[in-house]
């Protein structure tokens, strides 16, 4: 009976942790036959905006691999702000037919842990929707 209470605390303990998950969908729309990438709002972002901490850009290799191949790290220094719904930069060339994988990590300044959420999405330009 003991093991069978055990078995049933770590679904539990689970779903408590998933409620304040920092995962979040990133928008990846096509804009200008480039992706705008961009977060939507959030309780995270104060008056719906935030600091970019880093974005990166993956594109999967000739091996079926993800290798990253843009970065943009601001962590130590986040000073671009980031407003729910607009495009953030991205300075790369993107390939029609590859598949990207886009990562960006938000925070409040003033508490980088409790406000960091990391924003990520895969998606390829020949599939987006204009925007």
């Amino acid at each position: 009976m003991k093991w069978k209470i055990l078995l049933l605390i770590p679904p539990f303990l689970t779903a408590c942790t998933m409620e304040n998950n920092a995962y979040r969908v990133a928008d990846v729309t096509l804009k200008n036959n480039q992706p705008c990438i961009s977060v939507s709002n959030d309780s995270t972002l104060k008056e719906g905006h935030a600091k970019l901490l880093t974005l990166s850009l993956s594109a999967r290799d000739n091996k079926g691999q993800m290798q990253e191949v843009w970065k943009q790290d601001n962590f130590d220094n986040p000073s671009y702000i980031i407003l729910a719904g607009q495009c953030i930069p991205v300075g790369y060339k993107f390939t029609p037919d590859k598949e990207y994988s886009v990562t960006v990590i938000t925070a409040q300044p003033e508490d980088k842990v409790a406000t960091k959420r990391l924003w990520s999405r895969s998606f390829r330009l020949n599939e987006l929707t204009p925007k």
